[in-house]
């Protein structure tokens, strides 16, 4: 038995289908195009032939990147700040909430009224500027750590879903003895779960991505984050301590070494949301229905 469907639904279903799916290749198309080239020889990226797969395939390029000092120490700084800073972030704010949703914070209308105002205004570019490098954080990981730690946004979002949680609930483990600690992170938490694990992808994505506080703050090549390195790759093609094509070596065309890096650059992120999505999807759920 077939459903009819009107006319007007089914321009709609068209024009809904077609639109996804030429917006789905405007996005695979140069993706595959930059993993082509940089899976390319020297000769093949000159010809300018390389459309969606590789001409003449080789890794030197993604081999090179992987025996570069600087750019797998620009590496391990990225992962080392993006899982600092995404877990202190996500952990204040929950704990955050938690103390704004409690019946005995006293002042926390007043506390709440201040977290708001700074998701308004901020101090500005030149005054935190002025301010991390005044109390001494200039050139060193704290500048990229605790400028934008605390998230005006996730406390508030947190605090809507935390009044939401059954209150029995808390009383109950209460009176079972429970402390404030306990009822956080034993009770609350696994409730919250979706929530923080979309925070964890939305931080972790900044953080992974984060190249203007390096360029503002940090002088020192060895603290320099991935998204940074990229941007001196692609600006100059080159990986500081050595030349791009040395005496002896496998020639390898620039445009190959952009290409690479930025697959290394990406790849890690993109390899951990599949894994993740199904909490990311149930928290945009949580943080968006009341009930």
């Amino acid at each position: 038995m077939h459903r009819y469907v009107s006319p007007s639904r089914f321009l709609f279903q068209l024009f809904n289908y077609t639109f996804f799916v030429v917006f789905c290749i405007s996005i695979l198309v140069p993706f595959i195009n930059a993993i082509a080239i940089s899976l390319s020889s020297y000769n093949g990226v000159l010809s300018g032939k390389i459309g969606l797969w590789p001409i003449e395939f080789q890794l030197d390029s993604y081999i090179k990147l992987a025996g570069n000092v600087t750019f797998l120490r620009s590496f391990a700084n990225t992962v080392f700040l993006t899982v600092i800073n995404t877990g202190l972030s996500v952990t204040i704010s929950l704990c955050g909430a938690y103390a704004l949703s409690h019946k005995n914070f006293i002042g926390r209308n007043a506390a709440f009224t201040f977290i708001l105002i700074t998701m308004f205004f901020s101090g500005g570019l030149i005054p935190t500027y002025l301010l991390v490098l005044g109390i001494g954080l200039g050139n060193t990981f704290g500048a990229l750590i605790l400028p934008g730690l605390v998230s005006g946004f996730y406390i508030i979002v947190y605090k809507n879903v935390i009044d939401q949680l059954p209150k029995e609930l808390m009383e109950s483990a209460e009176i079972d003895g429970a402390g404030e600690w306990r009822l956080l992170f034993r009770i609350v938490l696994p409730l919250v779960l979706p929530m923080t694990m979309a925070f964890i992808i939305f931080s972790a994505v900044a953080y992974w991505n984060q190249w203007f506080n390096v360029l503002l703050y940090i002088k020192d090549k060895s603290m320099w984050t991935l998204q940074f390195q990229l941007r001196e790759i692609l600006t100059t093609a080159q990986l500081m301590d050595d030349q791009l094509n040395p005496v002896g070596q496998q020639v390898i065309h620039p445009e190959n070494l952009k290409m690479a890096a930025l697959m290394i650059t990406i790849l890690p992120i993109i390899a951990v949301y599949p894994f993740v999505q199904k909490y990311f999807i149930h928290g945009q759920f949580v943080g968006a229905v009341k009930g």
